[in-house]
């Protein structure tokens, strides 16, 4: 079953551009009904408008939270949703606005992906976090959208193994490979089977050495 999403973004859109780039493929089954930004001039306008994808541009600027979301939900008001996709939207969403995206089963319709292996790691700074902590494996996070911030269930998790000559630019490079990877694929297994929680989806080589099973909670040693 094909599946209507908005994807929420604030700058550069590479895991917009990764999503796009799996529906035309045929890897995906969905369709990106709008692109909303919180920035103007971000990156993910100009992918979205490639693709021939709507876009809305909601700043933030000057704007109290509540007047914000009022304004971003009456432009994803406008579409068919299934989901909202956030890809690197840089906005922490109230529960106020969580409220208007609610599944009859009892999760929010909002997705998100996190550089870390949550709970591991929360807030902006996971990969670098995780570096500077000296984790041997690091990770990636799909996971529903919960009213608490990098939380909510997890819908599926990928690692990477951190190597002896790793800058934090590699490490990051290395991760944002495995989140284009790990977003459209989560999105197609929801498309395909609905949402199912803790799937691991990918694991690299050296996990089993390295993690020893320890699974969700390796970062956290």
């Amino acid at each position: 079953m094909s599946i209507n999403i908005a994807v929420l973004a604030s700058g550069r859109g590479s895991n917009l551009q990764a999503i796009l780039d799996a529906i035309s493929t045929g890897n995906l089954d969905a369709k990106v009904q709008i692109v909303l930004v919180n920035v103007p001039g971000a990156g993910a306008i100009d992918i979205a408008a490639k693709h021939g994808v709507a876009t809305a541009v909601v700043p933030n600027a000057g704007l109290t939270r509540k007047e914000h979301e009022e304004k971003v939900i009456a432009e994803l008001k406008k579409h068919d949703l299934d989901f909202i996709v956030l890809a690197g939207y840089m906005r922490v969403l109230s529960s106020g606005f969580l409220s208007n995206f609610k599944d009859p089963r009892g999760f929010f319709k909002v997705i998100n992906i996190h550089p870390s292996l949550l709970p591991a790691f929360p807030g902006t700074r996971g990969y670098e976090e995780a570096f500077e902590y000296g984790v041997k494996v690091a990770g990636v996070t799909v996971h529903l959208v919960d009213e608490k911030v990098d939380h909510g269930p997890i819908l599926a998790q990928a690692t990477f193994s951190r190597t002896e000559d790793d800058t934090i630019e590699s490490f990051k490079a290395r991760g944002l490979r495995i989140e284009h990877e790990l977003y459209p694929q989560v999105l197609q297994n929801i498309a395909r089977d609905g949402v199912t929680y803790f799937k691991r989806l990918k694991d690299d080589a050296v996990q089993a050495e390295n993690n020893q099973g320890t699974d969700r909670e390796t970062a956290r040693r």
